[in-house]
């Protein structure tokens, strides 16, 4: 977790410019894209030439309302801004979504920004719900991309980008001293249960994830001909709608604390698309505030990271079968 001083630089002090880099003749997938933060990103992108935005939505509602917001501010065509839903919690929708992924001429970024911060208790592919979106339904839905990212760096000799959006309170995470076998079957229990503790600690699993996957799709260390990458982005403490499950003085508490110090969501927007227009000095790294930060020491366990790969793998692989074929494109 950022220290008194760093948070006070970054919410208070940080200056955040406009992202420049082009993003002209590039197809891009924003999932979670119509919230506050996801709007803002699409946004960005559109103003920054972008061919194709494919807004992955929940609700075709909602999305569709973002689009007409978007089109209304940006002035772009009615075909670059396209509305596709799909749901990490819904295997059947993920799997449709990737097909049609499939079908584009290229993919250039994927931007996952779709997630949760769940006060309530419940579970969600046999794991309670804020680690099963996060993380299973998060890359039950990457790890398919990886290979039309691939075909597009050969055809095209790009290197495409997928980003992950993290947080900086993965720093926090209260990892379980005996999660047993399978830290998933763990949080089934109830009683394990800490509804501030569970994002924190998703986003955690999150980067041991990214860590291990960047060992695996065209390492550093090694010079395969065209290359993807793969990142992590903390847009910092900005204006989002994660916690508008909290009830009650809590509400109110966090509502205030967010009004003196979130910054406002375009911030956390322009970092994000920052971090997906980097190149391969980023692959299997952590940006927040603009910049590449090393990784605390929780982040830096070769062990669980071999475990949570491991587990992650298991259920991912039950849910799709030849989903790690995805790794040898």
């Amino acid at each position: 977790m950022p220290s008194p001083a760093d948070f006070i630089h970054t919410q208070f002090i940080l200056r955040i410019p406009e992202p420049t880099a082009s993003f002209a003749s590039k197809n891009v997938i924003v999932t979670g894209a119509n919230g506050g933060l996801g709007k803002e990103i699409v946004k960005h992108i559109v103003r920054l030439g972008a061919n194709k935005v494919i807004c992955g939505c929940r609700s075709l509602k909602r999305g569709a309302e973002a689009k007409e917001e978007i089109e209304a501010v940006s002035k772009c065509k009615p075909d670059v801004i396209e509305v596709w839903e799909v749901d990490l919690e819904s295997p059947p929708s993920i799997k449709s979504f990737v097909a049609r992924a499939n079908t584009l001429p290229r993919l250039d970024v994927v931007i996952h920004l779709a997630g949760i911060r769940s006060f309530n208790f419940k579970v969600v592919y046999d794991t309670e719900r804020t680690l099963a979106i996060n993380n299973i339904g998060t890359f039950l839905l990457a790890l398919p991309l990886i290979p039309k990212l691939k075909e597009t760096a050969r055809e095209f000799g790009t290197t495409p980008i997928m980003t992950i959006v993290g947080s900086a309170l993965y720093d926090r995470a209260d990892y379980p001293q005996n999660p047993g076998q399978d830290l998933f079957t763990y949080f089934t229990d109830q009683s394990k249960f800490n509804p501030w503790n569970q994002y924190s600690l998703s986003k955690l699993i999150q980067l041991y994830t990214l860590i291990k996957l960047a060992t695996l799709v065209d390492p550093v260390n090694e010079t395969k001909p065209h290359p993807i990458v793969i990142n992590s982005v903390d847009p910092c403490f900005c204006e989002t709608g994660l916690s508008h499950e909290v009830k009650g003085m809590t509400r109110l508490v966090v509502k205030a604390f967010a009004a003196i110090a979130a910054r406002p969501a375009d911030d956390g927007a322009r970092q994000i698309v920052h971090a997906a227009s980097l190149g391969r000095e980023t692959h299997g790294l952590y940006l927040r505030a603009g910049a590449l930060q090393a990784y605390k020491p929780i982040a830096q366990d070769p062990k669980k990271t071999e475990y949570l790969w491991e587990i992650l793998s298991k259920r991912l692989e039950k849910l799709d079968p030849s989903i790690m074929d995805n790794l040898k494109a």
